[in-house]
């Protein structure tokens, strides 16, 4: 029996030094830390099709016509419609494009908040057979950028 999990498309693509794939499958660490990654790879890409058009077709809504995120730049973290616009845009990216994650919850960290980064919390049930398991992410967004840097959330040791 093989154990392990099965690498993410991306990462099979992007394999500087492939191996055959019954000899690839990652461990439950390496697999959440391959989300982290995609997650980034989605938050990163600008989707140009208009929610509008989008309507019109649902089918494209979940394909890679539609992958990645509207651009936020015309929207204002002063309020509260657009943050929570912002929180269910990413939320909806990561539902419609990474299959392995479900009950996604996405929350901008105000808290944390500082002049050069905003902070935003992925929440979500990491769900690839047998596994099921909670999982969260911290997504940081650097607004000069405008890119978002995305690693698995660890627990604080010791407190």
């Amino acid at each position: 029996m093989i154990k392990g999990f099965e690498p993410s498309l991306f990462d099979k693509l992007f394999d500087d030094l492939p191996v055959g794939a019954a000899r690839w499958r990652l461990s439950l660490e390496q697999l959440k830390d391959s989300v982290a990654r995609d997650l980034e790879a989605l938050l990163n890409t600008r989707v140009i099709l208009g929610d509008a058009l989008l309507q019109n077709f649902p089918l494209a809504g979940r394909s890679v016509a539609a992958f990645g995120l509207a651009d936020f730049a015309g929207l204002s973290l002063a309020s509260v419609h657009d943050r929570r616009h912002i929180c269910s845009a990413i939320a909806s990216a990561i539902a419609a494009h990474e299959p392995r994650l479900r009950d996604v919850r996405v929350e901008l960290e105000l808290h944390r908040k500082t002049v050069n980064a905003l902070y935003f919390s992925i929440n979500a049930v990491l769900f690839v057979r047998p596994a099921q398991e909670p999982v969260a992410f911290d997504a940081l967004l650097q607004p000069t950028s405008l890119q978002y840097s995305v690693s698995r959330h660890r627990a604080r040791q010791g407190g």
